[in-house]
């Protein structure tokens, strides 16, 4: 049982997995509406954007809903890579961790004696 702890600290950390899939254009993440992870040459980490927006013919990066931050004008020029949220994948990873949990504790506890 020493390594119930080690799978429920793993299952938390997963619990938050976002996966990001291939390259796009802007435009390409205009259309989509989805989630997307902007990387520039201004900033050293990627921002994750709900989606973006063609606005007044200036790219705007629309926060997710609890960001702290504000829209934010994206310049093309400043771009070096746009992935798409890939929502399968990180439900997968999300739930994968949990499956297995529940299958080790139905094999350990089957037998109805608590495990011991």
């Amino acid at each position: 049982m020493k390594s119930t702890p080690i799978l429920l600290a793993l299952l938390i950390l997963l619990q938050g997995c976002s996966v990001y899939k291939g390259s796009l254009t802007l435009e390409e993440a205009i259309s989509t509406q989805k989630q997307v992870k902007v990387t520039t040459s201004e900033y050293p980490k990627p921002i994750q954007f709900k989606r973006i927006e063609a606005v007044d013919g200036q790219y705007v990066g629309v926060p997710k809903r609890y960001s702290s931050s504000e829209a934010m004008i994206l310049q093309e020029d400043k771009i070096t890579e746009i992935k798409e949220h890939d929502k399968t994948a990180s439900t997968i990873i999300s739930f994968t961790p949990l499956a297995i949990i529940l299958a080790l504790g139905i094999v350990l506890f089957a037998d109805g004696d608590g495990g011991n």
